[in-house]
């Protein structure tokens, strides 16, 4: 999968192709629940792109978290901002989002607990 994701990066480069410039992150979680998993940010932009899951689908919440100084340490909170999930080999973007959000994903859905 690795040498796949290069050489179509590769084709991609001499096509031409550029990416918009910002942040790209890859998640990677292997085990009995594997999933592959790359998020790209630009501004408050956000396109999520599920690679690979043992499910079929990569299931993302995302979140901000907002923590304060208290005596015995810091004490923060996360605010749920979405869940989605995403077909492997699709992608889904999402449009204004707060800067510095937190995102999880997992190849099985996620109880909510907030």
């Amino acid at each position: 999968m690795q040498y796949l994701t290069f050489l179509l990066g590769s084709l991609l480069a001499m096509l031409g192709y550029r990416e918009p410039p910002g942040q790209t992150s890859i998640v990677r979680v292997s085990g009995e629940a594997a999933v592959l998993s790359r998020t790209t940010v630009s501004g408050d932009h956000a396109r999520f792109q599920c690679l690979q899951s043992e499910s079929g689908n990569c299931f993302y919440r995302l979140y901000r978290e907002h923590c304060r100084d208290e005596g015995a340490g810091e004490l923060c909170q996360r605010q749920a901002l979405d869940d989605f999930s995403v077909v492997v080999g699709s992608v889904r973007d999402v449009q204004g989002l707060p800067a510095g959000f937190g995102q999880q994903v997992q190849a099985r859905k996620a109880q909510r607990r907030d």
